[in-house]
């Protein structure tokens, strides 16, 4: 029964992280952001479809949903499966296996909603933003080194995509690494892995553009 809970764990997952915030956010605007520079529903698409008054709730809404589904399902799973008085190391150990894995299901799924939402005709955005906040609420330590590599990434080059593909090997890497070493828990690998192939198929044809030098720069600066 509690390995089922992972389950339940990826359908939450899914099901917040589909939440397409920059359309909604965009058509509050009179506008439609999936007609809009990339057709993307995320922060950036929506700078550029209504301007910062849609970017910022967009970008505050696509980190919130991520974050909220991993935070949501370990109070259930805590609610659902309140730890016995006494159990075996075993026991112990099969308990915190199962959580994390539900964990990491969640938010792996989070960003595939994000990227393609059953509420936007399975399309979504890049998941940058998503995948940094849901790798804060799994690990604040692995969390925090990601966001800030994304963000001066993003600063340095002014290419969004730069910063969302390092979001995701940023997570990847450092889960790998520290679950090697025991310091983070080895379902978060499954994760990491998640994320890195979610935002590499959905940013594929931003791929050839950065070979053919023919990104779009963002010009805030």
């Amino acid at each position: 029964m509690i390995w089922a809970f992972t389950i339940v764990g990826a359908l939450i997952g899914y099901a917040l992280g589909s939440i397409p915030v920059g359309l909604w956010v965009c058509r509050m605007y009179g506008v439609d952001i999936r007609t809009v520079g990339s057709g993307r529903i995320g922060g950036t698409n929506a700078w550029r479809a209504a301007g910062l008054k849609a970017a910022v709730p967009t970008i505050i809404g696509d980190a919130v949903k991520g974050a909220v589904a991993v935070l949501l399902v370990r109070w259930l799973f805590f609610v659902l499966f309140p730890e016995p008085a006494t159990m075996s190391v075993g026991e112990a150990v099969t308990r915190t296996d199962a959580m994390n894995l539900a964990l990491a299901l969640t938010g792996g799924f989070a960003v595939i909603g994000h990227n393609w939402s059953f509420l936007n005709g399975f399309k979504g955005g890049a998941g940058g933003i998503t995948t940094a906040a849901t790798t804060l609420a799994l690990s604040p330590l692995v969390g925090g080194v990601v966001i800030v590599i994304g963000a001066f990434l993003i600063w340095w080059s002014r290419i969004a995509s730069i910063g969302t593909f390092s979001v995701a090997v940023a997570s990847f890497a450092l889960f790998l690494v520290l679950a090697v070493d025991q310091i983070t828990p080895w379902p978060f690998i499954i994760y990491g892995v998640m994320v890195l192939a979610a935002v590499l198929a959905a940013l594929r044809s931003n791929r050839e553009k950065l070979r053919q030098q023919q990104e779009r720069i963002i010009t805030i600066w």
